[in-house]
């Protein structure tokens, strides 16, 4: 057997017995994933410094890996993990969800029970809907900064500033102050281009692909 298939198959061998893709050991030494099925297909065969990674990262020598006979341990069936950094964040983005709704729902909640206690008790007292609203885009945009998307926050923000101002009018009962709800046309303004100001800068794809 030759040199390059030698290699090959004690670099497939070790890969396997260690349950990794050819993608998990290519990020593993700094190559390409390509670079890995070359070496296994013996079409090739790595440098001397990256054999010497290889070896290490296994924990056998650069001999065993030119040798073909010695003891490899039972190979087992190909295991497709995924690396950590590209495993689906869907089960946080739902735990997350989960706890912005519960919190809210228990903010509207306690709306409906204060309302409800003063209507058993003869009194109309809207007023506890109208507060719950600013209430509740306050939550939305301590949320949104712990764990949400930026694009949300202009909402969220100009949700909270129109529900102050309805607050406002609702609970002073003034004809005139109902035109302070003008300001929140201004204020919306302001809101979106504080949120462009502050637009994360795209990142630069620094990588580059290291030499075969």
């Amino acid at each position: 057997m030759e040199l390059p298939q030698i290699i090959a198959k004690n670099i497939t061998a070790l890969r396997k017995n260690a349950g990794m893709t050819q993608a998990g050991l290519a990020e593993k030494i700094g190559y390409s994933d390509k670079s890995i099925s070359k070496w296994e297909r013996a079409d090739g065969i790595p440098d001397v410094i990256c054999l010497k990674t290889i070896a290490d990262l296994f924990g056998v020598t650069v001999d065993y890996m030119l040798t073909e006979e010695h003891d490899i341990p039972p190979v087992e069936p190909e295991a497709e993990t995924i690396p950590e950094s590209e495993q689906p964040q869907q089960l946080y983005t739902t735990n997350h969800f989960a706890v912005t709704l519960v919190s809210v729902a228990g903010v509207w909640l306690l709306a409906f029970i204060v309302y409800i206690i003063l209507r058993l008790c003869s009194i109309s007292f809207g007023l506890s809907f109208v507060i719950a609203c600013p209430v509740t885009a306050v939550l939305l945009i301590v949320f949104n900064s712990l764990w949400g998307n930026r694009k949300l926050y202009f909402w969220f923000v100009s949700l909270l500033v129109w529900s102050i101002l309805f607050l406002i009018c609702y609970a002073a009962r003034a004809y005139n102050l109902w035109l302070l709800m003008c300001i929140g046309f201004p204020a919306t303004v302001v809101v979106w281009l504080s949120c462009r100001v502050r637009s994360p800068k795209p990142e630069e794809n620094t990588y580059t692909e290291p030499n075969e």
